[in-house]
């Protein structure tokens, strides 16, 4: 969806997008979306208005923002992980999982079950994630001191969803899978 961008603020990685545009936006709240303006970035929607959208994007570059930009739905927690709204109604939205920490794993055949310490503010949080239906199944080799999350993209392809684990140190890893599961682990 194409919209005609009046202003942006900013505060930190919070950014809010000013807008005019003939219909509605298609998203929700935690709705992770694939922006194209001068910059191409992935950013998750925190508020979505008739006249502002505010995107939490996680950089600590400049961005370039053009009059117009195009944003396009990557993906949707509330929609595709079981357990996220638990997850929301607990932090206030669902982690990106940026600097994360993987204190254990387990790599099946067919399912790949991940559980990631939350960064700050949220380090006392871990939240153990479950990968159903898992294929294509891609790991780097785990850190035996850290494994740390660079960046967790997650998005749809066709009738599947893609998940890709950029390491910021430790385990890597990319696989499709059918369905995801979230919960806070006691």
């Amino acid at each position: 969806m194409q919209l005609h961008i009046q202003k942006v603020e900013q505060n930190n990685k919070v950014f809010t997008l000013y807008y005019t545009s003939e219909q509605p936006l298609p998203f929700d709240p935690h709705d992770v979306v694939m922006v194209s303006a001068g910059d191409y970035v992935v950013a998750s929607v925190r508020e979505l208005t008739a006249d502002h959208i505010q995107l939490y994007i996680s950089t600590d570059e400049p961005l370039e923002w053009g009059d117009q930009i195009v944003i396009q739905l990557a993906f949707s927690p509330t929609v595709s992980i079981v357990g996220s709204k638990d997850i929301i109604a607990t932090l206030g939205h669902f982690p990106d999982f940026e600097h994360g920490v993987i204190t254990d794993h387990h790599i099946g055949k067919d399912q790949v079950e991940l559980d990631v310490q939350l960064a700050e503010p949220f380090a006392d949080h871990t939240i153990k994630l479950t990968f159903l239906e898992a294929t294509e199944i891609e790991f780097s080799a785990p850190d035996v001191e850290k494994n740390e999350i660079a960046e967790m993209d997650f998005r749809y392809d066709e009738t599947l969803m893609v998940v890709d684990i950029e390491a910021a140190q430790g385990m890597s890893g990319s696989f499709f899978c059918g369905g995801i599961k979230a919960e806070f682990k006691s």
